[in-house]
Formats: C-alpha cells, sequence, structure tokens
C-alpha cells in the first residue's frame, strides 16, 4: 500500500509538471505568433520615402502588408517615381512585389522589375534595390540594360537613379544601333 501511495505522489507530481510547462510553452507560442502578425493591411496605398525634408520616393502599391516593429512593409503591384533635387521624375520602377524599409529608406523589389529613365534607358531583371539617401540602384542578379537600340547584358548593376552612368559587374552585350558608332 506504501509503495502505490509513493508511486500515485510521483505519477501525480509528474502529471503536475507537465501541465505547467504545456501551458509555458502554449503561452510562449502566442506571445511568438503576434509578434508576426502585421500591424495593418492596406489596399490603394501610397508611401513616400524622404532624405530629411526632401522628397525622394513615391510607392504606390495594389496592396501593403505593415509591419511596424520590423520596420517592414510587403508591398504587391509596385509602381515607384523616383524624384531629382528639383522634384522632378528621373526614373519610374514597376515590379510585382517589394519590400519597403521606411526609416532606412530603402525598397527592395521583386519579379518582373522595369526601371526607366526621363533618358529612355529601360533596366529589366527580377531583383532590384533602391537606397533612397544614396541615390543608387543595385541589382545582384541577371539584368538587361537598352539604351539607344544597343542591349546590354549581364549579373549585377550599380547605378544612379536616372541609370547613368551604370556598371553592369559581370556584362556582356551586343551592339544593335551600328550607325551611332563613330570610327
Amino acid at each position: 500500500m506504501k509503495n502505490k501511495t509513493i508511486y500515485f505522489c510521483l505519477l501525480l507530481i509528474l502529471i503536475i509538471i507537465g501541465c505547467s510547462q504545456s501551458e509555458k510553452s502554449e503561452q510562449k507560442l502566442i506571445t511568438t505568433d503576434s509578434t508576426l502578425l502585421p500591424d495593418s493591411e492596406l489596399f490603394g496605398a501610397t508611401t513616400y520615402l524622404y532624405d530629411g525634408s526632401r522628397k525622394t520616393t513615391q510607392i504606390k502599391t495594389g496592396k501593403i502588408i505593415k509591419y511596424e516593429k520590423l520596420d517592414s512593409a510587403m508591398a504587391y503591384q509596385v509602381n515607384v517615381l523616383i524624384f531629382d533635387s528639383l522634384d522632378a521624375i528621373s526614373s519610374t520602377i514597376v515590379g510585382d512585389s517589394g519590400l519597403i524599409k521606411e526609416k532606412i529608406a530603402k525598397l527592395e523589389l521583386f519579379s518582373n522589375v522595369v526601371v526607366v529613365s526621363n533618358d529612355s534607358i529601360k533596366l529589366e531583371t527580377e531583383h532590384l534595390f533602391w537606397n533612397s539617401k544614396t541615390q543608387k540602384i543595385e541589382s545582384d542578379v541577371f539584368v538587361k540594360i537598352t539604351k539607344d537600340g544597343s542591349v546590354t547584358t549581364g549579373v549585377g548593376l550599380e547605378a544612379d537613379k536616372d541609370l547613368y552612368p551604370f556598371k553592369i559587374l559581370n556584362a556582356s552585350g551586343v551592339i544593335q544601333n551600328t550607325e551611332n558608332i563613330t570610327e
């Protein structure tokens, strides 16, 4: 009888410990999941990036999901206007989706990204970074640039906001318009 009482007490202690551990892990799971929830979800939103008091970028989106604590917003159907120092549009960018970091004024675009400058230089890629503070466009994947009928392709890109000058890190190309070449 004494052994049964000891086993019963041990079993009861194990059940209590197991239940308290289960409650703690459940509370932790709820806390962790709540930090992953978005703060807001907007449709047809417009976001601006600034360098000090100067507006550098306007981002229009079909849908945006904001995570304030992470300084992140996931945007879909992205249309971007990049402004010069005189507040004139110097380039436009479109992409299927993007990640906006407002506090550090950076934008990362994904899938079907096309940049067109006022000088009709066109950049096509699948992944692009825009740094509003440095006014630089960068890519780390395949890029295609069309300028005055010439096409240059390669992997990786660094360029100013108006796509000129640009530097393709691993370039290849074909000159299609030979009328403008002088000997």
